[in-house]
C-alpha cells in the first residue's frame, strides 16, 4: 500500500447492527443481507463471510458476477439476484445454485429449460411492481404471469417481493403499497399459490413499518450503520472509516488561490495541507469548498475544488500539522465525527452514493 489512502471496516460493529436488526424483526422473520455493489462499498466477500458467521439467512446481490464470486469464496447460503438477468445467462443460475428474480416470460422460460437440462428444479422469486416503476409487471397485470409460471415444471415459486420507493418520505403511499402487496398474495393463496418467502421491506421499510416485515426483510444501508433517513431511530454503528495522510504543507500569502478555478482565494496568510484523496477515489467533486476533515482532533475545511487525486485543506494558522499526519475523511476521531450522512448532506446527494462509489482500488482493512 504505497499511496496513503485506506478504508477501515469494523466487523464487530457490523455484528452489532445485524443483531439490532434481528431483534427489531423477531426470530420468525428471515433476513436477506443486501450486499450488492461490493456490500455498498464495504467489500463483498469479507462482509458476506462475517454475516454468514453471524447467521444471516440469505444474501441479496446485484449481479450474477457477485453471486458467482460469493460461491467461489465458499459461501453456501442462498443467494438472490435482486435485479434482472438476460435470458442468455440462465444456465449460470443452475450451475452456481443462485436464485433468480423473474420478471418476464423470456427469462422464466430460459430458466426452466436450463433447469430441465440439469434435471433440477430451480427456486425463483417473483417481483411485482406496486409503485416503484422499475422492474416487474404492475401488480394488477401480474396474475397472468403467475399463471404462466405455474406451468413451468422445473422452477418453483419460492418467493415473491416488491420494492418501496418512498418508505423514508411518504407514509400513506408506502402503507398503500404494503396493503396491495398483501392483497395480491392473499388472492393468489385463494387460488392455491403459496410462497415460502414474502418480502418488501428495505432499510427504511424495516425500520419504520412493522407491517412491511412479512416473513423476510432486506436490510441494506442500516447493516452498515448508515441511516437512509433521519427519522430512523434504530441504534446503529457506522462500520466504515476513510482515512488518508497529509502529503505536503505550505504557507500561502493573502490573495493566492488554491486548486482549479481559483474558487478559493486566501484572505490572509494561511497554511495549506495537501491530502491524498480525490474524485477518482470516489470522494465527490461536489464536496469542493464544503466538506470538513479531522486532523489532530480538530475540524478543518477543504480549500478549493476536489482534484482527481488530491484535496487541499485550510489549516489557518496551525503550525503543528506535518507531512504524514493522519486525516479522517469519514469516521470518528476522539469526540469528533464525520459521518457518511454528513458527506451526503454537503454534496447534496444520498448516503448510498457516497459509500457505493468509493473506489475498489482503495485498500480495505477489516478489524474486529
Amino acid at each position: 500500500m504505497f499511496r496513503p489512502l485506506w478504508i477501515e471496516i469494523n466487523l464487530g460493529a457490523l455484528g452489532d447492527n445485524f443483531r439490532t436488526i434481528k431483534r427489531s424483526v423477531g426470530k420468525k422473520v428471515k433476513i436477506i443481507a443486501t450486499v450488492k455493489q461490493s456490500a455498498y462499498g464495504h467489500g463483498l466477500v469479507p462482509v458476506a463471510k462475517e454475516l454468514k458467521n453471524l447467521g444471516v439467512d440469505f444474501f441479496g446481490v446485484g449481479s450474477l458476477e457477485e453471486g458467482i464470486s460469493l460461491r467461489k469464496a465458499g459461501i453456501k447460503s442462498p443467494i438472490l439476484l435482486l435485479s434482472a438477468a438476460l435470458a442468455q445467462y440462465a444456465r449460470y443460475f443452475v450451475k452456481y445454485r443462485l436464485t433468480p428474480t423473474v420478471i418476464n416470460d423470456e427469462l422464466a422460460n430460459a430458466l426452466n429449460q436450463a433447469a430441465k437440462r440439469a434435471s433440477a428444479k430451480l427456486p425463483v422469486h417473483l417481483k411485482i411492481d406496486t409503485g416503484m416503476g422499475r422492474l416487474g409487471y404492475y401488480y394488477e397485470d401480474a396474475y397472468r404471469f403467475v399463471e404462466s409460471l405455474r406451468q413451468l415444471k422445473n422452477i418453483s415459486l419460492e418467493g415473491i417481493f416488491t420494492h418501496l420507493p418512498v418508505a423514508d418520505t411518504n407514509t400513506s403511499f408506502t402503507n398503500y403499497q404494503i396493503e396491495i402487496f398483501d392483497d395480491f398474495i392473499s388472492n393468489l393463496e385463494k387460488e392455491g399459490v403459496h410462497f415460502k418467502y414474502r418480502h418488501c421491506a428495505n432499510s427504511a421499510g424495516l425500520a419504520i413499518y412493522p407491517k412491511a416485515h412479512f416473513n423476510m426483510v432486506r436490510p441494506g444501508l442500516i447493516l452498515y450503520g448508515i441511516k437512509p433517513a433521519p427519522n430512523i431511530k434504530m441504534n446503529l454503528k457506522p462500520i466504515l472509516a476513510l482515512k488518508s495522510k497529509v502529503i505536503f504543507v505550505k504557507k500561502i500569502k493573502a490573495g493566492m488561490g488554491v486548486s482549479y478555478g481559483r474558487t478559493y482565494i486566501a484572505r490572509k496568510p494561511t497554511n495549506i495541507a495537501t491530502v491524498s484523496v480525490g474524485y477518482a477515489d470516489g470522494y465527490p467533486w461536489a464536496l469542493s469548498g464544503l466538506a470538513q476533515v479531522i486532523i489532530k482532533n480538530s475540524f478543518f475545511k477543504l480549500a478549493g475544488r476536489v482534484c482527481m487525486d488530491h484535496v487541499m485543506v485550510d489549516l489557518g494558522d496551525r503550525e503543528d500539522i506535518a507531512i504524514g499526519d493522519e486525516v479522517m475523511l469519514i469516521g470518528k476521531k476522539g469526540k469528533l465525527q464525520i459521518s457518511v450522512e454528513d458527506l451526503a448532506a454537503w454534496a447534496k446527494t444520498i448516503p448510498y452514493e457516497i459509500v457505493s462509489r468509493l473506489s475498489l482500488k482503495i485498500p480495505r482493512i477489516y478489524r474486529k
